[in-house]
């Protein structure tokens, strides 16, 4: 199966732009494909109304007025509908936000783009949907004047908008006391991102962040609910998902391109994870 590639229309408005907001009844030609695609960017889907569901990675989430769905460059993502949805969808490159912020470390804070430890989804109340409607609306009228001097109130409004988005998102899945990201963490999570199908030791993470591997694995339980080896294989276990529902890859490349030894170690590990063989999975799903 061939899963399509969407890169950031960076001059739609003639000069670069790395924001937009769009309608997603503009996009029912795209929705009604139905064909499994990925992005470069991060998305931000706002559902006001429709019916079916829209998937994640190997996860379904139901279309329903007050959905929040979020996703970030690489996830394999496709509409499975019934009714065309309603709704915005901003969308934006990480670029945008490093040139208005001094904080390097702003995205990985964000917790519903954490896709190691969080559910892409939330859903809002009556009255703080209305209130993101309203910032929605704020940035659509700003792009719709843009103009290069402007770009600062563009930056302002996703910042905004994603902060409070945060702030909800935090209380409706950990709680109003939440604990604050740590920044061993974010540096983790990323080098696992970059270096998954390479290395699987946690000593390699440890050591490019200057820690033993005991301290991580401290840091991971108390920040993430997991230990540092098990956020390691359910990194490279949601990769070989991926693969094996998206790819026509066989078994033993997907264990190869993973970086196992031999595929009888990646199924041994599939299986321990998932409960169910990489060919199962794929034949179920």
């Amino acid at each position: 199966m061939t899963v399509k590639r969407y890169d950031f229309f960076k001059t739609k408005y003639g000069d670069e732009l790395l924001i937009d907001l769009i309608r997603l009844e503009s996009l029912e030609k795209y929705i009604n494909e139905d064909h499994p695609h990925y992005l470069t960017y991060f998305d931000i889907t706002v559902l006001t109304g429709g019916k079916g569901y829209f998937c994640i990675d190997e996860y379904k989430y139901e279309i329903r007025p007050g959905a929040i769905l979020f996703s970030s460059p690489g996830q394999i993502r496709y509409w499975d509908t019934e009714i065309l949805p309603t709704g915005y969808v901003l969308l934006f490159e990480e670029e945008f936000l490093s040139r208005f912020l001094n904080d390097s470390q702003f995205i990985n804070d964000l917790k519903y783009f954490n896709t190691g430890t969080n559910p892409p989804k939330m859903d809002l109340s009556a009255a703080d949907m209305q209130h993101l409607l309203i910032l929605m609306e704020n940035i659509e009228q700003e792009i719709r004047t843009f103009s290069r001097t402007d770009q600062y109130i563009l930056q302002a409004l996703l910042y905004q908008s994603l902060v409070w988005l945060n702030r909800r998102y935090s209380i409706s899945y950990l709680g109003a006391n939440t604990v604050n990201n740590n920044r061993y963490i974010n540096q983790y999570a990323k080098w696992v991102s970059k270096e998954y199908s390479n290395h699987h030791s946690v000593a390699f993470y440890a050591d490019k962040l200057n820690i033993t591997p005991g301290h991580l694995n401290d840091l991971c339980k108390l920040n993430l609910g997991i230990n540092a080896k098990q956020y390691i294989q359910n990194r490279i276990i949601l990769d070989a998902k991926r693969l094996l529902l998206y790819s026509s890859l066989s078994v033993e490349e997907i264990a190869l391109h993973l970086g196992f030894e031999n595929a009888t170690y990646f199924i041994r590990k599939f299986k321990q994870i998932s409960g169910i063989t990489p060919l199962s999975f794929r034949k179920t799903k």
